[in-house]
């Protein structure tokens, strides 16, 4: 019986510098091994590049949103912050409301933007010295002219004259940088108050006797203190580097309140000082005994 002759392949190879060609024989059998491995190897190239495109697009994906989820994050704990110092100054609001004699919770939407705004209203209209001393339950004295600019100091002579609650006491010597003004065209530049600057840590005093219904910070005036001294009248002090008083405490007159200061939205160390009397701002000038000519 004759053999069956094997099938095999020969591979004839031709260099390129006309050299002998090099020429070998394959098996069929290992042929087609050959020819599936590089088809095997050729998908799995193929197969390989897609899957490192497909992972490399996911992987950026993945970064951005990371990105995203980050900023998000702290978006969030921003959103949280404001919120947060949205209900502290709402229970700042409320506070200063009902020390004002205001139901916080009163309907028709009442604020504290509302009562200064009507306050600045009111300081806007002319109010002569004798009604503003006969609202503050005194003749109206000669006032001593002593300019902005000016070094400013306590009189104490015959201050028992007067009623302990009034704030008669000067809270602290220095100089008077901005004067006590109403404007009635625009009444946002009215300045409530006069500025006395002086040097940082001195001490304030209380104008008056009076309990403190309010010690804390505040945006404009910084570390800021209110007196109540009876019959609806208050005096503030803004500014202060520290408070040395604090709420609901009774205070007399000449007591040490604060340390003066530059907190706040302020240009330099000096104290605000503000007076009001049913919802009016009076200037201090024409309380302060240290502007008065008959206080000696």
């Amino acid at each position: 019986m004759k053999k069956k002759r094997s099938r095999r392949i020969s591979v004839l190879l031709i260099p390129d510098d006309n050299a002998e060609p090099y020429n070998f024989r394959l098996s069929w059998p290992m042929a087609r091994l050959l020819i599936g491995t590089a088809i095997v190897l050729t998908i799995h190239i193929v197969l390989g590049g897609v899957f490192y495109w497909r992972y490399f697009r996911v992987h950026v994906e993945n970064s951005e949103l990371e990105r995203s989820n980050t900023q998000l994050l702290e978006d969030n704990k921003r959103v949280y912050q404001l919120s947060a110092e949205m209900d502290r100054m709402a229970k700042e609001q409320a506070k200063l409301l009902s020390l004002l004699g205001v139901d916080p919770n009163a309907k028709g939407g009442i604020s504290l933007g509302s009562i200064l705004s009507g306050n600045q209203a009111m300081m806007a209209a002319k109010i002569d010295v004798p009604a503003a001393s006969a609202m503050m339950g005194r003749e109206a004295p000669k006032e001593v002219f002593v300019p902005s600019g000016a070094f400013t100091m306590r009189r104490r002579e015959n201050d028992s004259r007067y009623a302990k609650n009034m704030p008669t006491l000067l809270p602290v010597e220095g100089v008077i940088t901005t004067e006590f003004s109403r404007s009635k065209d625009f009444p946002f530049r009215s300045h409530p108050g006069i500025d006395i600057a002086g040097k940082r840590g001195s001490v304030v005093l209380a104008a008056g006797d009076g309990q403190v219904v309010f010690a804390n910070w505040t945006y404009v005036w910084g570390n800021l203190i209110i007196i109540h001294h009876g019959d609806n009248v208050f005096s503030y002090y803004g500014h202060n580097d520290r408070l040395l008083a604090h709420d609901r405490a009774f205070v007399k007159k000449g007591d040490p309140i604060s340390l003066l200061g530059n907190s706040g939205v302020s240009s330099g160390p000096h104290l605000h000082f503000e007076v009001w009397k049913d919802g009016v701002a009076i200037d201090p000038r024409q309380i302060l005994l240290a502007f008065r000519a008959n206080s000696k």
